[in-house]
């Protein structure tokens, strides 16, 4: 069997691998994801403009809060990592005139569906660039905070499961057929996009203010009590 393990600049799947793992018991299923081409993301236009437009507005409005109150700081979006794609990750270079050593970062994930993948948000903790991730439900009115050390059980789970499922695809020498049909691909109604987008906007202007004073007091964990102390 053939794996599509790599992408074509020789660089391995990581993240699809893992997802797979993730996302299914059935070794059959497993196969058939693992083996199948590289194939385009059919989410609606309209939710990734929804998520652009939130990830868009909260970068700016980040970049004008720290600005203001002397963070130097780069912010990127769509940042590569080990296992995945950040939607928003901060670096905070300097804390006024005073931070020394290595850049603190903290990751900001984006949600404007009604989704939440546990598995994701698991995999950009074990890349340990930021040990805590923010999660922005915009549709939901929720900001939620996952910090790696407080979950630490359950990565380790999480990545045992992941090796066990794995070690059991290798050494099994016949893989037994599966009656799991292929989940057609679900198109929105008019009527469903006009109640997503109206449910967005007001979503959006009522929880921004809330996701930025998260950020916000998560930064000040980031950065050291030493720095704060000799700017305060």
């Amino acid at each position: 069997m053939q794996y599509n393990l790599f992408y074509e600049n020789g660089k391995p799947r990581k993240s699809t691998i893992i997802e797979v793992f993730a996302k299914s018991s059935c070794l059959k299923c497993i196969i058939v994801k693992l083996s199948s081409p590289l194939i385009a993301n059919d989410v609606d236009a309209l939710y990734k403009e929804c998520h652009r437009l939130a990830v868009n507005v909260l970068v700016e409005e980040l970049y004008n809060l720290l600005n203001q109150m002397g963070y130097k700081v780069a912010i990127s979006t769509e940042a590569e990592l080990e296992y995945g794609k950040a939607d928003i990750l901060i670096t905070v270079t300097s804390y006024g005139l005073n931070l020394k050593g290595e850049a603190k970062e903290l990751l900001v994930e984006v949600k404007t569906g009604n989704s939440l993948s546990l598995s994701q948000l698991f995999r950009y903790l074990l890349d340990e660039r930021s040990d805590t991730i923010v999660v922005w439900r915009v549709r939901k009115r929720q900001i939620l905070i996952f910090n790696a050390e407080k979950i630490k059980p359950l990565l380790v789970e999480f990545m045992r499961m992941i090796c066990l499922r794995a070690n059991r695809l290798l050494s099994s020498h016949q893989i037994p057929p599966c009656q799991h049909t292929k989940q057609s691909n679900y198109q929105p109604s008019q009527e469903e996009l006009k109640i997503a987008l109206e449910e967005f906007s007001e979503a959006l202007v009522e929880t921004l203010p809330i996701a930025l004073q998260t950020i916000l007091k998560e930064l000040e964990n980031v950065v050291p009590q030493e720095q704060k102390l000799s700017n305060g």
